[in-house]
């Protein structure tokens, strides 16, 4: 190895990301955690008992199938790309800058829906859980319970990849453990009712509603394909990213599955019809079954959930921008690494200010308006970005002499759901202000990105 090229080796070592920092489990971790399992269960799959009633079993076992597809569709491509852009360097290298560009634009800005998402969940769920032991709070505490989960997520995620990881670790398996035993505790009263995986709870008209259903379930799901960005800091990440998000996918949807028919049976498969009118029906449930301590206990593990799953996707986005400012798609400034933390400091700085003053729109909308805007940009963000991804992943493995009937199947498979989703969404949406906030904030990111560009390649030619 010549000196020339050696001292570029250990200059990017210097300024890059930390090197293989996260073992296995620590993957895993981030996969689940950005899933945020206690806040989908007990609040989130909400949306989709709002279309699915009884059926919501149905929804999330159908939503797994499709994940489960997907996350097989991120393995193979991982076995052949590991890198930070995760989901825009698989786009990239398949289909070129162009393309990753505008799905990537999607990814971003649904990562930021997300965030904002949850920091609702935390200023309108919280509450709820509170009220349910007695505390009754001002209408305004939305304010600072989602500020507060905004600050600590990106202190931690700012603080590095491993005490980062090391949190979601235990958050995570915090969660799988209460869901699971809180699931029990139901299923101990209440036997699970095979009604609930039929087409028969469903209002009418079932097939589109089930489609709506099953989109709310994919978006609970979201976040276990954070576990791409991870191709530069984790252990062996030819093997441990492949397994990691599949085995995250796996793992969410056990417990979705569960923590599903514990709580339709719970609340009662007839009665599935007012189970939306409640923001944390879950959280009611818990007192239910296991008194105020189970509430207290669910309440504390889901403003747990919140933040381990804001500094899960803080994680990921600001990989995603990294990587998109090594290859000039974004601003150089949001490549650069702490010296230190080994983490992008100006990408989570960005990420910071950018959600908390869309969450802060919600002093004009309302928390309500801008929880359900953020709902449709992360829906189609996310869809935008997997649709994308699927046909890269063909073109990657066909460059590595590796495309075989199977993958075609798999592909198609994964774009018909998608489209089933997307048009279940399209004809079912409601033309007004949330709507309109959602699907405006997707557009108009990535058009900025657009015009970010333009001026950019006209400022290098002046210059």
């Amino acid at each position: 190895m010549d000196e020339s090229k050696e001292k570029s080796e250990k200059q990017a070592e210097e300024t890059g990301l930390a090197k293989g920092v996260a073992r296995y489990r620590e993957v895993l971790a981030q996969g689940i955690a950005s899933g945020a399992p206690a806040a989908a269960t007990i609040g989130t799959l909400t949306g989709a008992a709002a279309f699915t009633y009884g059926a919501l079993p149905l929804a999330v076992l159908i939503a797994l199938i499709a994940i489960l597809l997907d996350a097989t569709r991120i393995s193979i491509i991982s076995r052949y790309i590991q890198s930070a852009g995760g989901i825009y360097t698989f786009i990239e290298r398949g289909l070129g800058k162009k393309i990753a560009f505008v799905a990537s634009m999607s990814y971003i800005i649904y990562i930021f829906a997300v965030i904002i998402f949850v920091y609702l969940i935390m200023g309108l769920m919280v509450p709820t859980g509170l009220e349910e032991l007695g505390i009754n709070l001002p209408t305004w505490i939305w304010l600072p319970f989602g500020l507060a989960n905004a600050a600590i997520a990106t202190f931690i995620s700012y603080m590095g990849i491993k005490p980062s990881l090391r949190f979601t670790l235990i958050m995570s398996l915090a969660e799988i453990t209460t869901l699971l035993a809180t699931s029990a505790l139901i299923f101990s009263k209440i036997p699970p009712n095979l009604e609930t995986f039929t087409l028969t709870p469903i209002p009418q008209p079932k097939i589109l509603n089930l489609g709506l259903g099953v989109s709310f379930g994919i978006l609970a799901f979201t976040g276990y394909e954070t576990v791409s960005v991870l191709g530069e800091e984790a252990q062996d990440p030819k093997n441990t990213i492949s397994k990691g998000v599949f085995t995250a996918a796996l793992i969410l949807g056990i417990l979705y599955l569960v923590g599903s028919e514990a709580f339709v049976v719970g609340w009662g498969v007839s009665n599935m019809g007012s189970y939306f009118n409640y923001l944390a029906p879950g959280l009611i449930l818990a007192k239910q079954f296991g008194g105020p301590i189970l509430a207290a206990i669910l309440t504390a593990l889901l403003i747990n959930s919140n933040i381990a799953c804001a500094c899960g996707f803080t994680n990921a986005v600001t990989r995603v921008m990294y990587a998109m400012s090594k290859d000039r798609l974004l601003p150089a400034r949001l490549g650069s690494i702490h010296k230190k933390r080994k983490t992008p400091h100006i990408a989570t700085l960005f990420s910071f200010i950018f959600t908390v003053l869309y969450f802060l729109l919600a002093f004009i909308f309302t928390p309500e308006n801008i929880f359900i805007a953020t709902g449709i940009t992360t829906t189609f963000g996310f869809l935008i970005a997997i649709f994308t991804v699927n046909i890269s992943m063909l073109i990657v493995v066909k460059k590595n002499n590796a495309l075989s009937t199977s993958n075609l199947i798999l592909v198609a498979i994964i774009e018909a759901i998608i489209g089933f989703v997307f048009y279940s969404q399209i004809i079912t949406s409601a033309v007004n202000i949330p709507v309109l906030i959602g699907v405006l904030t997707l557009v108009l990111w990535v058009i900025g990105g657009y015009v970010y560009l333009g001026v950019r390649r006209v400022l290098e030619k002046i210059r």
